[in-house]
């Protein structure tokens, strides 16, 4: 008996160290197609390439510890639909053991690479091309496993903000771009161009953060190193190309192994649905070549990975599950306008993108329901989720904030290529990405029933729970919670229909409409990172909020007008209650607008466009206030309109109620007092943060 229970102890006594024991294997698999010409996809329209720039190839790292063996690759094309992802897992698992569902494919996005997917816009798989890639990636799996070996993995992030951005950029009401179908309803769209008066700013936020995993060997030699990149991708090959994540992952081997052909460097689509290298709140674009981009992100991982401990205390978890959707199929009326179209193509490849968006109609009504294959991976500390998808910059930030893990990153376009999913707010802004196609055509809920769903994969492959997201206090914030304010909306909110009141006092508002969320905020210039507080971005969308009445009243937020076309007579109402507003008014062109108080005088203050300021609206019985960046700029009699008899007042704050006139800006940390505040407060609080323009 008591040997017996000496071997039960011994046995669960060594469980640990035997998970612990991680190894890892790692190959790249070249995948440039042998035979040229090769259609190519990426953009709007079908093309052919019969040169190579670069050549492709696809990139595992296998991981085992004993008790989770997994698989991750990445290979170099624009998307890789599920059915040829499912068919390298297989054959890739009769060789290997590892099970189909703990294997992770990915594209990198690039828009330099052979057509593998039918539909991908106006363009068909190439047939040779799509016959010749599984086996290929299977190949890069096979080879991994066979390289495994004893190892020890770190994990770490650099911030690279400045080498990503927002590209879908909402414009000024009235100028909005014509979709395929002959309407006016784009009225934010990707790409807008540097200095585009018409635009306003960005529709989302950038997801910062260069994130990646570094394997060892057990004596220290570098094995191979997974990063994660939220950039669309770079462009302007002459001929096939693997891209910026091709020439990363070639400059990281010749950094870290100095050539030494075993290492293998692996760079994955992060969270880029709207995101790119290119700024366009700049004058112009940045001068860097790619080669020049590539080597500073390469410098800023080197720089970090030389602070990391790497441990073989490394466990692994790994959950996948298929979720269907539906797509937004076409209306009849959508259906007989895209089957006059292809009648008048006669079986031609499309031309233009009425032609494109004809031809995807059709397959959208054949196809109304989408399998989503999800995926979250553990690897020690490290969360990764897989998204078959093209994903916003925003919902990167969710996924983050949300897991249970201390890092997380996410991996686009993996295990198929279900298109673009805007967070829902972002289909009443129209433009190509929620255009119906294969490539955007999910159901408007899409985004939301995957994070959710892909959250809950990260609890179960960590055993951990997931975070609720909370504002970080800035020192602005606190100095507002401090003066007790009877209610304090933030607009930090990553979705939803409601704006917090986060004094807790259940003032909750409402937004409605088309009101982009967790843009960066109103910070300081000392603060490196624009993190601490998150905006409101409004583009036809208002937020409602309601509070209880007072005979005096302040109300105080920060404002970010985006218009910088003074060539056009602009009214920009930025809040209104009780028949009074506040607005942003140029009554003549090529004059700035002036901040206006209705009834009043209003200010000569000019605005500066793109640039945070505070504005603070001080109402007493008998006299009326508004100051501007902390400089009273209106003092006079109070009107009976600033006044309510009412138990409640309600604000509408980002244009007109009945919806005639918008905003066309950002809104951030909005408060309201029951009482006037004192000149010597509203000065304490600008003090508080020192103007930025974010």
């Amino acid at each position: 008996m008591k040997s017996i229970l000496f071997a039960v102890l011994f046995c669960l006594g060594s469980m640990p160290s035997a998970r612990a024991e991680l190894r890892a294997g790692a190959a790249k698999v070249d995948v440039t197609p042998p035979v040229l010409p090769v259609i190519r996809n990426g953009g709007f329209l079908e093309a052919t390439d019969n040169k190579i720039s670069d050549p492709l190839h696809a990139r595992c790292l296998v991981l085992d510890d004993r008790v989770t063996r997994l698989a991750i690759v990445v290979v170099d094309s624009c998307m890789v639909p599920m059915d040829l992802c499912d068919e390298a897992k297989r054959l890739a698992s009769d060789k290997t053991g590892i099970p189909v569902d703990r294997i992770l494919i990915s594209a990198t996005h690039a828009h330099s690479a052979p057509s593998a997917m039918n539909y991908c816009l106006g363009t068909r798989a190439d047939p040779r091309y799509r016959k010749f890639l599984p086996a290929k990636l299977a190949k890069s799996i096979i080879d991994a496993n066979a390289a495994l070996q004893p190892a020890k993995a770190a994990w770490g992030r650099a911030d690279a903000a400045e080498y990503t951005a927002s590209r879908r950029w909402s414009y000024i009401r009235g100028r909005e771009l014509t979709d395929p179908f002959g309407g006016k309803t784009v009225r934010a769209n990707m790409h807008p161009g540097y200095g585009n008066a018409n635009a306003v700013g960005p529709t989302g936020p950038d997801d910062p953060w260069l994130s990646f995993l570094s394997v060892q060997t057990v004596g220290g030699q570098p094995l191979a190193l997974l990063a994660n990149f939220s950039m669309h991708y770079f462009s302007g090959h002459n001929g096939l190309s693997a891209d910026f994540a091709g020439a990363f992952s070639e400059g990281l081997a010749k950094r870290l192994a100095k050539g030494e052909s075993s290492f293998v460097g692996i760079m994955s689509q992060g969270t880029s649905g709207d995101l790119w290298w290119g700024d366009y709140s700049l004058p112009k674009a940045q001068s860097w070549t790619m080669h020049e981009y590539v080597d500073r992100l390469i410098e800023l991982v080197t720089q970090r990975l030389a602070k990391l401990e790497h441990s073989t205390v490394v466990p692994l978890g790994f959950a996948e599950s298929r979720i269907e959707l539906y797509r937004r199929t076409p209306d009849a009326k959508r259906l007989n306008w895209a089957s006059e179209l292809l009648k008048k193509m006669n079986g031609n490849r499309p031309r233009n993108r009425p032609e494109v968006y004809a031809e995807q109609a059709v397959w959208i009504r054949d196809n109304p329901l989408e399998t989503v294959p999800l995926q979250a991976v553990r690897i020690g500390e490290l969360g990764i989720t897989a998204i078959p998808c093209e994903v916003y910059g925003l919902t990167g930030l969710k996924l983050k904030t949300a897991s249970p893990l201390p890092l997380t990153f996410n991996i686009s376009l993996a295990n198929g290529a279900s298109g673009y999913i805007p967070p829902a707010e972002q289909h009443l802004l129209g433009g190509y990405t929620t255009w119906p196609a294969r490539t955007a055509g999910l159901e408007v809920n899409a985004e939301s029933r995957i994070v959710e769903e892909v959250t809950r994969l990260l609890e179960q492959a960590s055993g951990e729970k997931r975070k609720q997201y909370a504002e970080p206090q800035s020192a602005y914030a606190q100095a507002v919670m401090a003066a007790k304010p009877t209610a304090y909306w933030r607009l930090g909110e990553q979705g939803g229909s409601k704006a917090v009141d986060a004094t807790g006092n259940g003032h909750d508002g409402i937004y409605r409409g088309a009101v982009a969320r967790h843009l960066p905020g109103v910070h300081s210039a000392e603060v490196k990172e624009d993190h601490d507080s998150r905006a409101a971005h409004f583009a036809g969308g208002r937020v409602e909020l309601t509070v209880p009445a007072s005979e005096s009243f302040t109300v105080q937020f920060w404002m970010w007008n985006g218009v910088i076309n003074n060539n056009i007579t602009l009214n920009n109402l930025v809040a209104e209650w009780n028949r009074a507003n506040l607005s942003l008014a140029n009554p003549k062109k090529d004059r700035a607008p002036v901040l206006t108080l209705v009834p009043g005088r209003g200010s000569l203050k000019t605005v500066e466009p793109r640039t945070w300021h505070l504005v603070t609206v001080v109402v007493r019985p008998d006299r009326c206030e508004l100051w501007l960046n902390g400089e009273r700029v209106l003092d006079e009699p109070s009107e009976p309109h600033y006044r309510n008899e009412d138990e409640t007042r309600r604000f509408v704050f980002g244009g007109a109620a009945e919806g005639e006139i918008d905003f066309h800006g950002k809104l951030d940390e909005i408060a309201y007092f029951d009482r006037a505040l004192s000149a010597q407060e509203i000065s304490s609080f600008l003090q508080k943060v020192k103007k930025s323009k974010k």
